[in-house]
């Protein structure tokens, strides 16, 4: 059975019941939500006891654009699959936009493993200009 919540969203509410008759596919999108923010926002090798946790500096990939938003789709895919068990069948898709050409759009769809199916879901992310990753399902 896989948990709705991580399990450090556990360890800070414990008091709050896990078990239920069933997973709240509401809830289990919101607490990947959460995760994939914090992942995405982690460097690379600042993270000791997991050097490839989270995403390369993106400073390193200024010079292959635009090969370098594939680098970054990839990355970012291979991030989640990795350290995301509750997702699976994951694509990440470059969004362009072009009101907005700078921006670093991304959409993330998989399925979400709920008890005994699996549903799809999807994340847009979006690289602001300080460098800070947003996710929102």
């Amino acid at each position: 059975m896989v948990s709705e919540r991580s399990l450090l969203e556990r360890i800070d509410n414990p008091d709050e019941p896990e078990r239920r008759l069933g997973a709240n596919a509401a809830r289990m999108a919101e607490s990947i939500a959460n995760h994939l923010t914090r992942m995405l926002n982690v460097r690379q090798g600042s993270c000791e006891a997991l050097p490839d946790y989270g995403m390369p500096d993106f400073n390193d990939l200024i010079g292959q654009f635009p090969d370098g938003l594939n680098h970054i789709r990839r990355a970012i895919r291979d991030s989640v699959e990795r350290y995301e068990p509750r997702l699976r069948r994951i694509t990440v898709k470059h969004l362009r936009d072009e009101d907005n050409p700078l921006d670093l759009r991304f959409r993330v769809s998989a399925s979400m493993i709920l008890d005994d199916r699996e549903e799809p879901v999807s994340f847009e992310t979006l690289v602001g200009q300080s460098g800070q990753v947003q996710v929102r399902s």
